[in-house]
């Protein structure tokens, strides 16, 4: 079975080619971006069960997911990927799902990198008022989307700058608390006088959000030199890295300063001031900084990517197809983008992540569902990367984060199971209401 473009397809299709390092670079800000953030979850997880599951979690979600993005890529390199994939592959409903469900987990997630700019800024200025600090995410929001208005190879460029900008002192860190260490980092295993389940409850949610975001490269495929073999490569390098960045800084740290109970927001930045002296503090003060601001940067590309995807299959505003003549980006729907997330940056989206897992896992299972099927319907496909294990490992690769999913669902239903079902049910309502509009208009102008 051929696959065809969608009927809206508008004709514009995307010039600039970026290679393997500057894929790297933006697959590992998006699906990591370095620890920061993960601090204060020590204290309210439990440290060996926190190490565990930054261990566990990648087998669990993470490596499915890469698995799923590299055999499709290798498959059917096409700009919106993982929408693309469910729409052609599952039928256009499940792809409607999995793009709605995307551009919701857009602003869930996207919303908080400006707010955490802003909290960052008023350290140094503490007399900023509100309005000065939504101002400031403004403009770290127009500075963002401007440099993927240039293009994705200014974009790649940036991200492995910042990249190296922020591991080094990690590696710094890493290394001097293995040589300093005086505690045992998995001691205690789980929260005193709670147990494994009350630190689990959240923590697992916790460590699938650190390791999704593999499956957004897909979306600019069209953008990657050789797609079908660069982004498997670009997968299998970054997948270990990520899982190493998580877990031995959080390790090294307990090792050496321990300090548990009180760990915190901005935890490496004193853990660094202590291990390495002011310079070493600093740097991962600003480290913190640059790991928010690429995450941001490179989730502006692949989910821009996204909704120029959904334009063109007229789920939204035709319009927003147009690419710029000059940078050849989808410029309308960048700024689009940017006016939402201003306007978003207002609010207080810190307690959003159970909703934001709940809603990418929806569309993450759509991605390894439609692996399985796929192996059916692409039938003249070319050579490239397939998930180890025939027919059995594509369907493991399937069940794991489904089950994981589940487990994620149970454990955090008691608190968010009304807003839960209310993110996850938007897209299916959307979708009803869609066909009922296209019905009444097929009527309306039939009786014309």
């Amino acid at each position: 079975m051929s696959l065809a473009p969608a009927p809206g397809s508008s004709g514009a299709r995307f010039k600039e080619r970026v290679g393997l390092l500057a894929v790297v670079g933006l697959v590992y800000a998006s699906a990591c971006g370095g620890p920061f953030g993960t601090e204060e979850y020590v204290a309210s997880t439990g440290p060996g069960l926190l190490i565990l599951l930054l261990c566990l979690a990648p087998f669990l979600w993470g490596v499915p997911m890469a698995f799923a993005t590299a055999e499709l890529s290798a498959a059917r390199p096409v700009e919106g990927g993982y929408y693309v994939w469910a729409r052609e592959i599952l039928g256009p409903f499940w792809g409607f799902l999995a793009g709605t469900w995307s551009l919701i987990s857009s602003f869930l997630d996207m919303a908080l990198y400006p707010v955490l700019f802003a909290k960052v800024l008023r350290l140094w200025f503490p007399d900023m008022g509100s309005w000065s600090a939504w101002f400031a995410a403004v403009g770290f929001i127009a500075i963002l989307t401007w440099l993927n208005y240039r293009g994705i190879r200014i974009v790649g460029t940036a991200a492995v700058v910042l990249n190296v900008f922020l591991i080094a002192p990690l590696l710094w860190l890493v290394i001097a608390g293995f040589l300093q260490a005086r505690h045992n980092p998995f001691d205690p295993f789980a929260l005193p006088g709670t147990g494994f389940w009350t630190g689990l409850n959240g923590g697992l949610a916790l460590a699938i959000w650190f390791y999704s975001g593999y499956v957004e490269v897909s979306t600019a495929a069209e953008e990657i030199a050789d797609p079908r073999r660069t982004i498997p490569r670009a997968l299998l390098i970054v997948t270990p890295l990520v899982v190493l960045s998580y877990a031995l800084p959080t390790v090294a740290g307990l090792a050496a300063v321990g300090g548990w109970e009180s760990w915190t927001s901005g935890e490496f930045a004193r853990i660094g001031r202590t291990l390495g002296g002011p310079i070493l503090g600093h740097w991962m003060f600003l480290a913190s900084v640059a790991s928010f601001t690429v995450i941001f940067l490179a989730y502006v590309l692949w989910w821009s990517r996204l909704g120029w995807a959904l334009a063109n299959d007229r789920v939204l505003p035709g319009c927003l197809t147009r690419l710029h003549p000059i940078h050849g980006t989808p410029h309308r729907v960048l700024w689009f983008y940017a006016i939402g997330y201003a306007l978003l940056a207002a609010l207080p989206f810190e307690e959003l992540l159970v909703y934001d897992v709940w809603v990418f896992g929806a569309y993450d299972l759509l991605l390894v569902a439609s692996v399985v099927r796929g192996r059916r319907v692409l039938r003249d496909r070319p050579e490239g990367f397939r998930i180890p294990g025939g027919r059995i490992g594509v369907w493991i690769n399937l069940l794991i984060p489904l089950i994981t999913w589940i487990v994620v669902l149970v454990t955090t239903a008691r608190e968010h199971l009304p807003g839960g079902f209310a993110v996850i049910l938007i897209a299916p309502a959307l979708y009803l209401a869609r066909a009922l509009w296209i019905r009444f208009r097929a009527r309306d102008a039939t009786a014309v």
